[in-house]
């Protein structure tokens, strides 16, 4: 037999002449129709292409040649791992995208809110976010150390056989497109307490924050309009956000300084007011600024605190950025309440906070420095509330989801003591997640 490569030859009389030409036409007809039609389809595929490169940002927002893709790293490439934005040493997921909610509209269109969350990665909670407010964030990144490993159960680290590793061993697809890795001079990992030194999250949440807030503001910043960082354990309103700036504030995003959210006094006289970190917000002019500030500010200092904007290994994450901002920019903490001086933020489960009573408990750090008549107990907090704070498990943040905008009688909703359930329905009503 002859070989795959060889013609089969056949002997037989053969076709006649009009036969043979009868072929030829046939085949030379086939030949032209084949080649039209591959034309055709590639011209449709290099439209569709264009389109797709042109009109990505309806479904990820690209973050610019400015970032460092790990593409590469996630292959093996290591020679990635030494490239450094001005950030210093950001590296983020596959071509460093950020999710983003397409149903902004209406009167809240120049009114984006991008939600920066600092994270140790967890999947558990990484899904039980994007489940629930996560899908309302306009933008949604989270900024997450290098190095991965072992189960966490909030600030709990506990030690798995698999260990720690950077995330680029770990195969291609392990982690969201919308997880950016920040390369940190300080580990996560190696912080205990206790008489049994339990290992938990050494967060350096200073460093994180200043390096995130750099990335951002040189890969997205014509993203959105307002940026706030939310702690993973916070259950976030973006819409409501957008209803304190534009309706309730009327505030302008990009000439405007604006830097808002819980505003703690409690601290040395001395020192600036601050935001606490459940929920922080700032105007696109605040993050142009100091973003600047960050980038110029002194790096590696590894003493104690001293009056001074700068990377700092144990620093404070809201009283350095309320320091960086009052003393580069002279912009002041805000305090985000309503005309009856209820907060928007809170620092703790709203079932504790509407049992606070400022006359029973007296000036606690809490109260201190906040106005005379402020809201308390069942008046605690406003009716369209920006972020309520300390739901560390991801059943807890699914929980308050199906609480806030699931169906009306829900088991989650049901499970409510009285006095949450009536604050519950404010909300709900206020929103327009009642019906």
């Amino acid at each position: 037999m002859a070989p795959p490569s060889a013609p089969i030859r056949r002997i037989n009389n053969g076709p006649t002449n009009k036969a043979k030409i009868s072929l030829v036409h046939i085949f030379f007809v086939t030949l032209i129709a084949i080649s039209i039609a591959l034309s055709g389809l590639a011209l449709h595929l290099s439209r569709q292409l264009t389109s797709s490169h042109q009109d990505g940002s309806t479904s990820v927002i690209a973050s610019g040649e400015g970032t460092s893709a790990v593409s590469n790293a996630l292959h093996g490439s290591r020679d990635r791992q030494n490239e450094q934005s001005t950030a210093g040493a950001v590296e983020s997921n596959t071509d460093s995208v950020a999710k983003r909610n397409n149903n902004n509209s209406g009167k809240y269109a120049q009114d984006r809110v991008y939600c920066m969350v600092p994270f140790i990665w967890n999947e558990g909670v990484y899904h039980a976010i994007m489940q629930s407010w996560g899908r309302r964030c306009d933008v949604i990144n989270f900024f997450t150390d290098t190095i991965v490993g072992s189960k966490l159960t909030g600030d709990k680290i506990t030690e798995t056989d698999e260990g720690y590793k950077p995330y680029w061993e770990y195969p291609v697809g392990t982690f969201p497109q919308n997880v950016v890795f920040i390369n940190m001079t300080r580990a996560w990992n190696d912080c205990t307490e206790g008489e049994g030194k339990e290992k938990k999250v050494c967060r350096h949440i200073w460093e994180k924050m200043w390096r995130s807030w750099v990335f951002v503001e040189e890969n997205h910043l014509d993203q959105a309009e307002w940026f706030c960082k939310v702690d993973y354990d916070t259950f976030f309103f973006p819409d409501n956000v957008k209803y304190y700036v534009r309706d309730y504030k009327k505030w302008d995003p990009f000439n405007e300084y604006h830097y808002f959210g819980q505003k703690i006094q409690h601290r040395n006289p001395m020192r600036e007011p601050m935001i606490a970190g459940a929920t922080a917000c700032w105007s696109h002019k605040t993050l142009h600024d100091i973003a600047e500030v960050y980038r110029n500010m002194p790096k590696g200092f590894k003493g104690g605190e001293r009056g001074k904007c700068e990377d700092r290994a144990k620093a404070t994450e809201e009283a350095t950025t309320s320091l960086c901002l009052k003393r580069h920019l002279d912009v002041d903490a805000e305090a985000a309440r309503d005309d009856q001086l209820r907060e928007y933020v809170t620092i703790e489960k709203i079932k504790n906070v509407l049992t606070w009573n400022r006359t029973e408990q007296g000036e606690w750090w809490y109260w201190k420095g906040k106005p005379e008549g402020s809201g308390q107990m069942e008046e605690c907090c406003a009716i369209r509330p920006i972020g309520l704070h300390k739901y560390k498990l991801p059943t807890e943040i699914l929980e308050m989801e199906a609480q806030f905008f699931g169906e009306l009688g829900n088991k989650d909703y049901n499970r409510l003591d009285a006095r949450t359930k009536r604050y519950v329905d404010k909300v709900r009503k206020a929103m327009g997640t009642d019906l």
